[in-house]
């Protein structure tokens, strides 16, 4: 879980600064192995997500009487057994929900994307997450699941799924490239010589026993990705 999905699901904005201390420094516990904070991190964490603190000196004494805040040395403290073990009740499945995925829209924007069919959701969700943690062999071989499976919901949208079957199963993404270039129902714009470039990166990703994708090799293409899923997307009926 990134920082702001957590801000949302903890709802931060309703909370008060003691609260807010508390939570974000409850985050960096369970998300940096961190058994203790200073303060004046956790301050200028706030001030960064758009929750300043608007009295320091105030805030210093909320933490001196609070019973939730043990004092380790000056500037540092940290959250009292008792106060993490309430904040692991109410806020400990967050960080082991399988079904979320830390994104965040670094390769498509799940804004447009996303809320279209589920399984496509948790796809675009691992492209992202998998490209921001640098794991560019896991991220290119997803952008191509992504990319074939957009293709095949254009063919069966426009009733030309047929075309890109043998003895009932859809054929490998090659051939279905081959024909989606050159066929007059899907009329696909001039990214035509993308298609192969977009496969191909998803193919040696997967296929090829001496390459590891780099992050130059997702960023020459990711644009083109963009623009050629988002036609895709149109023809397939996911966007109107």
């Amino acid at each position: 879980m990134n920082m702001t999905q957590y801000v949302v699901k903890t709802e931060l904005s309703k909370q008060n600064e003691l609260t807010k201390v508390k939570l974000i420094a409850y985050y960096d516990c369970r998300v940096k192995d961190k058994n203790t904070f200073l303060l004046s991190e956790i301050i200028t964490t706030l001030r960064d997500i758009g929750h300043p603190i608007s009295n320091i000196s105030r805030l210093k004494g909320y933490l001196s009487k609070s019973k939730e805040f043990r004092k380790i040395a000056e500037g540092e403290y940290m959250i009292t057994p008792a106060a993490k073990t309430k904040l692991s009740s109410d806020y400990g499945d967050f960080f082991f929900n399988e079904e979320d995925i830390p994104s965040d829209s670094e390769i498509l924007d799940e804004a447009l994307f996303c809320g279209k069919r589920g399984f496509l959701d948790k796809l675009i969700k691992q492209v992202n997450h998998c490209y921001s943690d640098c794991c560019y062999d896991a991220a290119a071989v997803c952008m191509r699941r992504v990319f074939e499976i957009t293709l095949i919901l254009a063919y069966e949208n426009l009733g030309i799924q047929d075309e890109i079957k043998k003895d009932g199963e859809y054929v490998m993404l090659e051939r279905i490239v081959a024909n989606a270039v050159n066929n007059s129902t899907l009329a696909i714009s001039r990214l035509k010589k993308e298609y192969d470039a977009i496969r191909e990166v998803g193919n040696y990703a997967a296929h090829r026993v001496l390459y590891n994708t780099r992050k130059k090799d997702i960023d020459d293409i990711k644009q083109t990705y963009r623009v050629c899923l988002e036609e895709l997307y149109y023809k397939a009926g996911l966007l109107k």
